[in-house]
């Protein structure tokens, strides 16, 4: 039945999707969007007093990890983490783990770890 590859693809994205907004939010990260959050890509405000620009700049640059960065009036406020099509678990965690060293060593303060924890519960249920 080609709905029944549909609908595991779709769950997928979403465990993916929650994984992803539990993580933010354990790291203290607030979403852009939680009410109208998408299964495909989740946006997050960039913690007060770092620079979103350089945030997502240093995990390509330096660490070969991409996230998007926001665009026109949201430039350097938001950064976006996709969780679809060929993504699979561990690109999220280690996408959320790079983000975690790049954030700690721009001066944003949180217990390390966290993230990457509360991705993998997702993961493991």
């Amino acid at each position: 039945n080609a709905m029944m590859g549909l609908e595991n693809i779709f769950a997928r994205h979403k465990k993916m999707a929650d994984a992803t907004r539990k993580a933010m939010l354990a790291l203290g990260l607030e979403l852009f969007a939680p009410s109208a959050a998408s299964e495909g890509v989740t946006a997050v405000k960039v913690p007060q007093g770092i620079d979103g620009e350089k945030l997502v700049k240093t995990m390509r640059d330096t660490h070969g990890v991409t996230i998007a960065g926001g665009q026109s009036e949201l430039k350097g406020k938001i950064f976006r983490i996709a969780h679809m099509g060929y993504i699979n678990e561990f690109d999220i965690i280690l996408g959320i783990s790079c983000l975690e060293k790049v954030l700690f060593q721009m001066g944003y303060k949180f217990e390390l770890g966290k993230g990457v924890k509360a991705a993998e519960e997702v993961f493991l249920k």
